[in-house]
């Protein structure tokens, strides 16, 4: 039977991976082969291992090292954008906090992804039914974009001289 603290962090490493931009866009669109789902499943349990594991010694660091090779190795993504270290130094708080009988932030993170797929569930029945319309309206606002505000015509300038004294060359209309 798996300790109510071990449970609780699984679940919400789950929660926080599958919220991980990084990953969740190498596992849809298949960076990883066709069976990306089943390495982000099995890198979150490499992960509960590792944390188990190394309890004591811990650090986000060698978290987000772990992080950092399995994107390379397995979703052959280079991650320089910092978020391995963020997932890490969230993993590593959570992880303290289910060791010692705090699940709050597991609470909260089951919140947010109750709250987002009851929206989702919300926002496509509603996308069905008005699918017509917003279609019209954002082509309305596409055309809207591509109109040019008519300008103040320009007077004509001298030559612009650079800190060089080389005269810049602009484009302008030919004169007949």
């Amino acid at each position: 039977m798996v300790h109510p603290n071990q449970a609780a962090f699984t679940e919400g490493l789950n929660y926080v991976l599958r919220s991980w931009s990084a990953l969740k866009l190498a596992v849809e669109q298949d960076w990883g082969g066709p069976d990306s789902e089943e390495k982000r499943e099995w890198m979150a349990e490499t992960l509960v291992e590792y944390f188990g594991a190394n309890a004591k010694r811990l650090d986000e660091f060698d978290v987000e090292d772990i992080l950092v090779q399995i994107m390379s190795d397995e979703f052959h993504t280079d991650l320089e954008d910092g978020s391995a270290y963020a997932v890490a130094k969230h993993l590593v708080s959570m992880f303290n906090q289910c060791i010692h009988g705090d699940f709050s932030e597991v609470a909260k993170l089951r919140e947010k992804v109750a709250s987002r797929s009851h929206q989702s569930a919300g926002q496509s029945a509603n996308n069905d039914e008005d699918s017509e319309d917003d279609d019209s309206e954002a082509d309305e606002e596409d055309d809207a974009m591509d109109v040019e505000e008519p300008s103040a015509p320009q007077e004509p300038q001298g030559p612009i001289i650079d800190e060089d004294g080389f005269e810049l060359v602009t484009k302008g209309r030919r004169r007949r």
